[in-house]
C-alpha cells in the first residue's frame, strides 16, 4: 500500500504545481524513483498518465475561471502557463471541443475532471485469465519511436501501432515472426532519459528493422479479447487496483509488454490481448 501512498501524495504535488511546466522526469528522478515504473502504476490507478491528469485539471480550473468571468481570457491564460494566446485556444478545443468563449453557454456539458480518487478493492474471484510461467528472454525486431517523459501517454502507443497497421508495417513484421512468442509484441520501457516504444514480433532471423532482448524471469500472463486499446489498459488497471492487492506479489515495472494474437486488423474487437507483467526477483 505503500505505492498506493505515494501515488496519492503525487497527485498533492500536482495539485500544488497544477499552474507550472512540471518537468516530471527530473521530479521523479530526484525523488529516486524509475520513471516508467511510476508512470506504469500512475496511469493504472489514475487513468491518466501525470502529464495528461495535470493538462485535464488544468483545463477543468481554466473552464471555471472562464464561467466566472471575472478575469480577461488573456490574463487566466497567462497565469496558467500559456504565453500564446491562439495556443491556448487550440488546446482549449482539444480538449473540450468549444471555443474558450462559449465556456459560459455550453459549461454544463463539458467532460470535466475533478480532483481525482481511486478506489483499491482487492479482487475476490478472477476477472482475467491468467497463468504464472518462466520465460526465457527472447529477441524482438521491429520499428522503435522515442517520447519525452514529461508529455508521454499511453494513447501514443496506440496511435504508433495504427500507424504501423495503416503503412502495412505490421504485415512485414509478421513474415519475421519465427521465434516462439507468436503475435505482435509492444515493449514499452525508459532509457537514455526518454520513454522507448517498441512494436515487433519475437524473431530469429536477419531483419531490416531494429532489435532488442528482453529478461528472462517469472511472469503472469494475463489474457482477454477485444480492441487492445481498451483491453490492455483495462487488464492495468486491474492488476494495480485489485490483483496485486489479492495476490501481494511483488511486480517489476520498469518495463511493460504486451502481445496482440492476431495476423490482421489488430484493432478488432476478436483480438486476443494479453498483458505480460514481470514478476521480481
Amino acid at each position: 500500500m505503500q505505492t498506493v501512498n505515494f501515488v496519492e501524495r503525487f497527485i498533492i504535488y500536482i495539485e500544488d504545481h497544477i499552474r507550472e511546466n512540471i518537468d516530471y522526469d527530473e521530479v521523479l528522478l530526484d525523488m529516486s524513483v524509475e520513471p516508467k515504473s511510476f508512470i506504469t502504476i500512475f496511469s493504472s490507478l489514475v487513468g491518466f498518465s501525470p502529464y495528461e491528469y495535470q493538462m485535464r485539471r488544468k483545463m477543468t480550473e481554466i473552464a471555471y475561471e472562464l464561467e466566472a468571468g471575472h478575469r480577461r481570457l488573456i490574463d487566466i491564460s497567462k497565469q496558467y502557463g500559456f504565453h500564446d494566446i491562439e495556443q491556448f485556444k487550440k488546446t482549449y478545443r482539444e480538449a473540450f471541443g468549444i471555443s474558450p468563449y462559449e465556456t459560459e453557454k455550453y459549461f454544463h456539458t463539458l467532460d470535466l475532471t475533478e480532483r481525482i480518487s481511486f478506489e483499491v478493492v482487492p479482487v475476490e474471484r478472477p476477472k482475467y485469465r491468467s497463468t504464472e510461467k518462466y520465460i526465457e528472454g527472447f529477441r524482438i525486431i521491429g520499428a522503435v519511436r522515442r517520447f519525452s517523459v514529461d508529455h508521454y501517454s499511453t494513447l501514443m502507443k496506440y496511435d504508433f501501432l495504427s500507424y504501423l497497421e495503416d503503412n502495412h508495417v505490421l504485415e512485414e513484421l509478421l513474415k519475421y515472426n519465427d521465434g516462439h512468442i507468436k503475435g505482435i509484441v509492444l515493449l514499452e520501457r525508459y532509457i537514455g532519459g526518454k520513454m522507448e516504444l517498441m512494436i515487433g514480433v519475437s524473431s530469429y532471423s536477419p531483419a531490416p528493422f531494429e532489435e532488442t532482448y528482453t529478461e528472462s524471469g517469472d511472469y503472469v500472463i494475463f489474457e482477454s479479447e477485444g480492441n487492445p486499446e481498451v483491453v490492455s489498459e483495462d487488464i492495468y488497471r486491474y492488476i494495480f487496483r485489485r490483483w496485486r492487492f489479492k495476490e501481494e506479489r511483488e511486480l517489476n515495472c520498469a518495463y511493460s509488454m504486451e502481445l496482440i494474437k492476431s495476423r490482421s486488423l489488430f484493432f478488432s474487437e476478436n483480438s486476443k490481448v494479453q498483458v505480460w507483467q514481470r514478476l521480481s526477483d
